[in-house]
């Protein structure tokens, strides 16, 4: 701000593409996106514009004051720039700047494109825009990418974590061009979360969340991919809320209709400088193996408990949610539990009761994708995809496979 004396107001954008490779303001004859009001500098020499815009908000309270901002500062605007790239705006009367959206940056620029890092610079502050999980969903974001200071019991959570490795095929990655490719994709990823969910629920852990692919962005309005006009390069990693409700998964649900809370956390978490060492200090890693074979050290399904004071055990894969609690019980004062992987490893419930109660929370979880061009050209996720028969969030049975849906 103090390198732009001469401008009279400066503000972030919502522009999802930079016009400049550095740190200096946007070309605004090229970043056309509507300004966003989140981070401004207004100078004295904007008191007339500001007055203006108060009044115009006062006499309509139906006038959103983003759209009141634009249209006043926009308002015989000139083409004509300088070398710093400000225009005259405000009927030629002040000398406007569209901070870099780089390190201005917008929730879509920061947390999805990343452009700060394809352009190493660093930067000054993140506006928590083009989210889609309320107030709790931009929390989360900031969370994942270590920019939020919680309180310091967040980061030792009682009864311990628990966190996997994820398995991401780089066939699927490089065939999640198109809807089906994007569906495949997350939901061979779905199936491991929900192996990992079961599994905390009947341990009482917390899950630690793994990085989520996805290989369509999200937006408000249909798009082949990316939205129009931004620089997404895909696959992309993608926030948790492009996939999830986050906002639905930390209400409270009524245990009787839900089954127990399922606690989780972002999954940068254990990366987090504020986690305790002595939480990373007490960590056993499962090994899961498609079979045993011979190996008489390897725990079996139904077999016996897990020896406690070990760092790594070795058991097959394929646990129901009672033989969960038999081989694992001995590790419930490790802090922190990490299985080499998701994939196979859950074998269903046989409590049926538990079963359904859990089939109730994942339906409430899972969030939708949007958009196609069609009416309605949204598709929900359904963290059930691979059972038949089976009735999804919206009581739609689905008796063949699954396969992207859109509506209702």
């Amino acid at each position: 701000m103090a390198r732009y004396p001469a401008a009279d107001i400066l503000t972030s954008s919502d522009h999802l593409a930079n016009t400049v490779q550095d740190d200096g303001l946007e070309d605004p004859n090229r970043a056309q996106s509507p300004a966003n009001i989140g981070i401004m500098l207004l100078r004295h020499t904007a008191k007339r514009l500001a007055k203006e815009w108060v009044e115009v908000l006062e006499k309509d309270d139906k006038i959103w004051d983003q759209n009141a901002f634009n249209d006043l500062f926009r308002r015989g605007s000139r083409g004509t720039k300088t070398e710093d790239n400000l225009i005259q705006g405000y009927g030629g009367e002040l000398k406007v700047g569209i901070l870099p959206v780089s390190i201005f940056a917008s929730g879509h620029t920061y947390f999805v494109q990343r452009m700060h890092e394809k352009l190493t610079l660093d930067p000054y502050v993140v506006h928590a825009t083009f989210q889609y999980s309320g107030t709790e969903g931009k929390r989360h974001r900031m969370r994942e990418a270590l920019l939020w200071q919680d309180a310091p019991e967040y980061y030792d959570p009682p009864g311990g974590l628990l966190t996997f490795a994820s398995d991401i095929p780089d066939e699927m990655l490089k065939s999640s061009g198109t809807v089906d490719g994007h569906f495949k994709l997350v939901n061979h990823q779905l199936l491991q979360i929900r192996s990992a969910l079961a599994i905390a629920q009947q341990l009482g852990r917390t899950l630690v969340m793994p990085k989520l692919w996805c290989g369509f962005d999200r937006w408000w309005a249909p798009h082949h991919g990316k939205i129009p006009g931004s620089s997404t390069e895909l696959p992309y990693l993608c926030p948790m809320d492009h996939v999830f409700e986050v906002e639905t998964w930390l209400r409270p649900m009524p245990e009787n209709e839900a089954g127990p809370t399922i606690n989780f956390r972002e999954y940068s978490f254990l990366e987090n400088p504020s986690v305790p060492k002595e939480l990373l200090d007490s960590a056993v890693t499962v090994e899961l193996v498609k079979t045993c074979g011979n190996d008489t050290s390897c725990l079996q399904g139904g077999g016996e408990a897990a020896p406690s004071g070990v760092k790594k055990i070795v058991a097959e894969k394929g646990f129901s949610d009672l033989e969960v609690m038999s081989l694992l019980h001995n590790y419930k004062d490790a802090k922190v539990l990490k299985f080499s992987t998701m994939v196979g490893v859950f074998s269903g419930f046989e409590d049926r009761q538990k079963m359904e109660l859990f089939s109730t929370r994942l339906k409430r979880y899972a969030g939708l994708w949007c958009c196609k061009h069609a009416h309605p050209g949204h598709i929900w996720y359904d963290m059930e995809f691979d059972v038949i028969p089976h009735k999804d969030r919206h009581n739609r049975l689905w008796e063949k496979p699954w396969e992207p849906l859109t509506g209702p």
